[in-house]
This record gives C-alpha cells, sequence and structure tokens, in this order.
C-alpha cells in the first residue's frame, strides 16, 4: 500500500503578521485527478513570536492517505495561516475550500519543471506566491489574519515516488515565505511576515494492520473481501468460529473494525463476500461442513438473515461467489463427489439445481475464485497436474454460465520466483479497471525452511497475462500465512492476508 503524508516539521519566524504573536493553524489537503481526496486541519499550533519551533506530534504524525494509481495526478497542498478569529470548527472546511480553489489554479500544469517560481516549490511542479493567492484568503480577513505559508507538490504519483526514492523516502524542503503586505489595518500594526518553514512529503509503501484505535481484525482462516457502496468490507473468521469479524474502509488508510453475527462457521475456511442486487452478501460453511447464505446488508450497518440458501451440499473448502448477468453464482466442492459445482439465482430465494463444471481431467486441490469482466465469468484454481511443476494455477471462462472454456494454465504455469520448487497455494481473484488480477499465495523450501510469498497477474480477456509481480515494502518481508484476498475499490487494488511473523498475533490481517 503506498502511503503519503505532507508535512510541516517547523518554522522560523523572522517577522509576525500580528504586532505581537501570531496564531498559528496549519491545513494539509491532497488532491488525486483534480478530486478533493483528503483533507486534515489542526487545531491551533499556539500563539508564537518571533523565534524557531517545531510542530506538535499531531501535526506531523496525522494519518497518511493511500493512493495506490502510480499514473493518478497529486497535488498535496499545505496552508499554515495566522488565525485569530475564524474557530476551529471551521477552519477545516474554510482551508479545504480555499485549497481546491488553489489546486484549480495549478492542476493544469502538473508535472511540468519550471525552475523555482517565487513563493512556489524548487524544480517540481507549481508552487503559490501568497501575493498572488492573497484574494483566496479573504475569509481570513479580520485584523491581521492571513496565511504566512501556502505552498504544494504537484505531479503525476510515480514522479512524486521518484522525488521520495531516497533513504528517508520523502522529498524535503526548507525555504523562505514573505506574506501579503494587503489587508494592513489598525494604522500598520499588521506586519509583512516572514517564515522560514520546513517541510517534507514522506512516502511509505508497506503493507498496513487492518485495525481501528481498539479492534484489529483477524481470522482464525483466510480472509474474504468485496466492495460494496463505494466501501471496501473484508471479513475473517471470529472467536472460534462462532462469529464473523468484519472491517470496513473508505480511503485504506483508516479502518473500523467489528463483529458481526453468530455462526457456528468452520474455523479452517474463509467466507466469501459479493455485492449483489444492491446488497452485500455473506457465505460461509458451518462447522459441520453445510454451505449456507449466512446474512446480508444493504449498509454495512444492520445485518439481517438471507430469506433462503443454496441447495444443500457438503463441503471440506471454502465456496466461491461472484455475480454475473443478473445472477449471484456460488461455487463449491462437494465432499463425497469431489465434482467442482455451481448454482445460481437472480433472487437467492429460488436457487437453480447444482450443476457439475467440467474438470478437464485435472484434479482439482483447492478452493476456487471467481471474477466477472465483459459479459464473461473468469473462474481460477489450484490443480494437481501428476508431473512437475506439480501445481499450477488454472483458468476457464463462461459467456453464459453454462458452456466453459478448457481449462489452462494461467503463465503457462511460470512462478513469479526463481525458485524450482515453488508451488501455489490458493488463488483469488477481482476485477481492476478492465482486467482481471489474481493474487496467488507460493510456496518453497529455502535452507529447510518454508516459506511463502504473494504473486500477483493480470490479463483482459484471461489469456494473455502480464507475468508475475510480488508486492513489496520498504520495511518489511511480508509471508502470507492463509487464503487471501483481493478487491478493487476507488482506483485501488487491495490484498488482504495474515501474516506469518512469530512476532504478532497469527491471526491478524493485513493489508497492501
Amino acid at each position: 500500500m503506498d502511503l503519503y503524508s505532507l508535512v510541516v516539521e517547523s518554522f522560523t519566524i523572522h517577522d509576525t503578521r500580528a504586532y505581537h504573536e501570531d496564531s498559528v493553524f496549519v491545513s494539509f489537503t491532497t488532491f488525486v485527478d483534480g478530486d478533493l481526496v483528503d483533507t486534515w486541519s489542526s487545531k491551533k499550533l499556539g500563539d508564537y513570536n518571533n523565534g524557531t519551533y517545531s510542530t506538535p506530534s499531531a501535526v506531523r504524525n496525522h494519518p497518511p492517505f493511500v493512493i495506490n494509481d502510480p499514473r493518478a495526478a497529486t497535488q498535496f497542498i499545505f496552508q499554515l495561516v495566522n488565525n485569530g478569529h475564524v474557530s476551529a470548527s471551521m477552519f477545516n472546511s474554510r482551508a479545504a475550500a480555499t485549497a481546491d480553489q488553489l489546486a484549480g489554479i495549478t492542476s493544469g500544469a502538473i508535472g511540468t519543471a519550471i525552475g523555482d517560481v517565487a513563493g512556489g516549490l524548487w524544480g517540481f511542479g507549481v508552487g503559490f506566491a501568497i501575493e498572488g493567492v492573497a484574494e483566496l484568503f479573504s475569509w481570513l480577513a479580520t485584523d491581521c489574519d492571513a496565511p504566512v505559508g501556502v505552498d504544494q507538490i504537484a505531479g503525476p504519483r510515480y514522479v512524486i515516488d521518484q522525488l521520495t526514492d531516497n533513504v528517508a523516502h520523502e522529498f524535503r524542503v526548507t525555504k523562505n515565505y514573505r506574506g501579503s503586505d494587503l489587508g494592513q489595518v489598525d494604522g500598520g500594526d499588521c506586519h509583512l511576515s516572514n517564515y522560514d518553514i520546513t517541510w517534507y512529503l514522506h512516502h511509505n509503501r508497506t503493507w498496513v494492520s487492518v485495525a481501528d484505535t481498539g479492534n484489529q481484525l483477524s481470522s482464525l482462516a483466510g480472509v474474504a473481501a468485496t466492495e460494496h457502496n463505494g466501501m471496501l468490507h473484508c471479513f475473517g473468521v471470529g472467536t472460534a468460529g462462532v462469529n464473523a469479524s468484519h472491517a470496513v474502509t473508505l480511503k485504506g488508510a483508516t479502518w473500523s473494525v467489528d463483529t458481526i453475527g453468530d455462526f457456528a462457521l468452520a474455523t479452517n475456511l474463509p467466507l466469501s463476500a459479493v455485492s449483489f442486487d444492491d446488497r452485500l452478501h455473506l457465505f460461509g460453511v458451518d462447522a459441520e461442513g453445510n454451505l449456507s447464505a449466512l446474512i446480508y446488508t444493504e449498509d454495512g450497518g444492520s445485518w439481517y438473515p438471507e430469506p433462503g440458501s443454496p441447495p444443500n451440499l457438503k463441503t471440506a473448502e471454502a465456496v466461491a461467489t461472484v455475480a454475473f448477468l443478473d445472477r449471484l453464482y456460488v461455487f463449491a466442492r462437494d465432499q463425497v463427489t469431489h465434482h467442482l459445482r455451481v448454482t445460481s439465482s437472480s433472487d437467492l430465494r429460488v436457487w437453480l439445481p447444482w450443476v457439475d463444471l467440467p474438470a478437464g481431467g485435472l484434479v482439482p486441490q483447492s478452493a476456487v475464485s471467481a471474477a466477472a469482466l465483459n459479459g464473461t465469468l473468469h473462474l481460477f484454481g489450484i490443480y494437481d497436474t501428476g508431473k512437475q511443476p506439480a501445481h499450477v494455477v488454472v483458468h476457464t471462462s463462461t459467456k453464459d454460465g453454462l458452456t466453459w472454456s478448457a481449462w489452462d494454465m494461467v503463465e503457462g504455469g511460470l512462478t513469479p520466483i526463481d525458485e524450482a520448487s515453488a508451488e501455489p497455494l490458493d488463488v483469488a481473484a477481482a476485477v481492476h479497471e478492465d482486467r482481471v488480477y489474481v493474487a496467488v499465495r507460493w510456496q518453497w523450501t529455502d535452507s529447510g525452511q518454508t516459506k511463502t510469498a504473494m504473486g500477483l497477474n493480470f490479463s483482459g480477456e484471461g489469456q494473455n497475462w502480464s507475468g508475475w509481480r510480488t508486492p513489496w515494502a520498504y520495511d518489511m518481508e511480508f509471508q502470507p500465512s492463509a487464503p487471501t484476498a483481493i478487491a478493487s475499490v476507488h482506483n485501488h487494488l487491495y490484498i488482504l492476508s495474515r501474516r506469518v511473523d512469530p512476532d504478532v498475533d497469527p491471526t491478524q490481517v493485513w493489508a497492501y
């Protein structure tokens, strides 16, 4: 996950704006492709006369923002102001509105290296001269209230990443900001402010723990995830398999975690979540091996029992669900016959009988995963070839839910790592920006130790694949410990998994 934080670290006041002391506030705003996506404002930092000051820890550690698309046009703006009259509750909205106007001024020049602009950013993007934008701060025009330092860093995310590609993972600036001579009142009591400000943009590529202030998302089995009404919902199997753990996020940087239901779930099998017919549905397998449609919600707040369940079937593997052609499809492997079977419903009350899917001569060894794109339903699984490599990721598809293509190997059976013994353990699938993505957990032995890694691949039609790549982080080697989930929301593709780490709770869920 790519996390970005714009931070004002410290400032030196050579001349205050006010006669004696400035009441300093700070605001940070993020724009992606011209849209306001994040804003954070402080309460008053303090009253400061001339001197050098560090910002409080709350300012330096305000929540980061997630931007996962390297092509996105980004703008990070800060406003440092002297504000003695606008309430803290009003400051955030007014600063955000001003940032929107500031972003509009320079959005057309993102990515243009123009050298040093007066009052602007060195060598990249377009900055702001306070004198030139002072009229945008009319809401501060009481006594000596005024901006004392305003700037931005702007450009395509991949260029921002180049600027932060160093040991500290940050782009740091220390420069002088002179205020505007507009709005002088009270016989000249207001000064032309003169501040030196040190600020930086920090970029951290990492796996993050899925947690809120009081709870951590955990799962005794793998993880399920899906998008619903613009939110990312994630699910795990809760304590002793009697409930489901649930986490939801809008932006990826902050989460809300809770517990839902009272179910006798199988503790070794992940749940399956799907958004269908304006509802979010949760399916699972109980402790006796019975497949059931557990619950649904319309808004993520209140959960209700499903009106019906798929036809009776015993299974020892997790089920897969997908919305396709105005129907909800469920895939499961019959515990008695070991056949891979499918059923579907248009209303979750009346279900079609189970139908066997062609196995193509390969012996299935794990649960399947499904995704629908452009009128085609794609199905993925792990199969035993009976030769080397022993296990491969395979794919089949259908355009009508009845006739399926022959199973074929994803990426010709190649692995994402240079290890002859590496084999796939499980696969998760999702659609992101008109591509089908698969996240596969791979396992191999290195010097007598078992290791795992994540492999990510994508295709526009399920035939020509882009090549395996492994999500990497600056600060950790992430080894997944259970079946993973993959989901897309707001132009972001998320991977969720438990982590192999003896120093943390092995049931904790992490996101990338």
